[in-house]
């Protein structure tokens, strides 16, 4: 009984993190999975490849699963709470973007992402993996964001920094998705000519969340 336990508990952490990084990275992903089928006859006693088959395991409460489907909470309350700098357009996001790249500043590039309070105040409730019947907190959450933020904005200066970029237009090859209290642009490339009047495609910028004219960097790739 002791084993079966601590495989459950094993079972439920482990989803718990790859859920957090789908929804951390606030684009649509796909999932291709490739099964293995195997000659040999199963011994006797061997256990079950799902934890939820296993003796002791109970579905936890969860009024709130359709969540999941729907990618977000629809009982989520309405936030009167605004965003804090940023930028007042997508596009306008983008020149601020390229002008810390040319300044090498990954501080000036953090400043237009999502902070602490706002994640967790406006954006966090919103989220599927918010629900209690998942047991993830919001500085759960937090902490693989800002992870990704920070080390994003720290490897776009290492990698691009120091060119005077001229920022073009943004891309986008996923879908923006509607909240209650904001909308999420998924899928971004930042397109913009270098010093030579080439034309660049940045895919380190992945997503950006808009709030009653707002835009701040939301997820980047680390």
């Amino acid at each position: 009984m002791h084993r079966t336990k601590s495989r459950i508990r094993m079972a439920v952490a482990a989803s718990t993190i790859t859920a957090l990084v789908i929804v951390i990275g606030g684009a649509a992903a796909s999932t291709t999975e490739t099964t293995k089928t195997s000659t040999a006859t199963p011994r006797a006693g061997s256990h079950h490849g799902s934890v939820t088959k296993e003796p002791g395991y109970y579905p936890p409460n969860d009024p709130e699963s359709s969540a999941v489907r729907l990618g977000r909470r629809v009982n989520a309350p309405l936030v009167s709470k605004p965003f804090i700098g940023g930028a007042r357009s997508l596009n306008e996001l983008g020149r601020m973007a390229c002008d810390a790249l040319h300044y090498q500043s990954a501080d000036t590039l953090f400043s237009l992402a999502v902070q602490e309070d706002e994640f967790r105040d406006i954006l966090w409730p919103e989220f599927p993996m918010s629900r209690p019947a998942t047991g993830i907190t919001w500085q759960d959450g937090w902490l693989f964001l800002y992870g990704r933020l920070h080390q994003g904005c720290a490897i776009a200066i290492r990698d691009h920094g120091g060119q005077a970029y001229q920022f073009v237009r943004f891309d986008q090859y996923d879908s923006t998705m509607h909240f209650k209290n904001f909308k999420l642009h998924s899928g971004l490339v930042l397109v913009a000519k270098d010093d030579t009047g080439k034309l660049q495609q940045f895919r380190w910028l992945r997503s950006v969340v808009e709030r009653k004219g707002r835009f701040k960097i939301y997820s980047m790739t680390d």
